[in-house]
Parts: structure tokens; C-alpha cells; sequence
């Protein structure tokens, strides 16, 4: 089986659970949310950094899922 046969009987798998920090921006307080806004749009901020402090406010978000979302390749509706 070649290439284009794989792709062109490739099943894309289910939609999978919405990014969990776009989840956050939209549930947080605005205030909060602005904040997170911002650090994420300050490439000074690292992503384990961000996950730290998200986690240290009981919200367990992972690096992973802060860096996808940065790269804009998560599964969410905010970007």
C-alpha cells in the first residue's frame, strides 16, 4: 500500500477534549483571564512557567497543553 492509498483511506479519529487553556481564558474572571492573555502572548514567559503558575492557582494545566495552544495548534476555539 503506497502513500495515497494510506491517505486516502485515513480516517481522522473523533474530536478529542477542547484545549484546556483555552478552556481557562473563556471560564476565568476577565481580569484573570487578561492576565493569562498577556503572559502568553509574552514569548519572555516560558511555558513551564506559565504551567507553574497556573498549577499553584489549582488549575492543572500541563506545558504541553500551554505550548500547543502558543503555537496555535490545540484543539480550542480561542486563540
Amino acid at each position: 500500500m503506497g502513500l495515497a492509498d494510506r491517505f486516502a483511506t485515513y480516517e481522522k479519529p473523533a474530536l478529542g477534549a477542547k484545549c484546556a487553556t483555552c478552556t481557562l481564558l473563556i471560564d476565568l474572571p476577565e481580569s484573570e483571564s487578561v492576565a493569562l492573555q498577556s503572559a502568553l502572548d509574552d514569548p519572555s514567559v516560558s511555558n513551564a512557567a506559565i504551567s507553574n503558575i497556573l498549577k499553584a492557582e489549582n488549575h492543572h494545566i500541563g506545558e504541553t497543553s500551554v505550548r500547543r495552544h502558543r503555537k496555535k495548534i490545540c484543539r480550542g476555539d480561542v486563540t
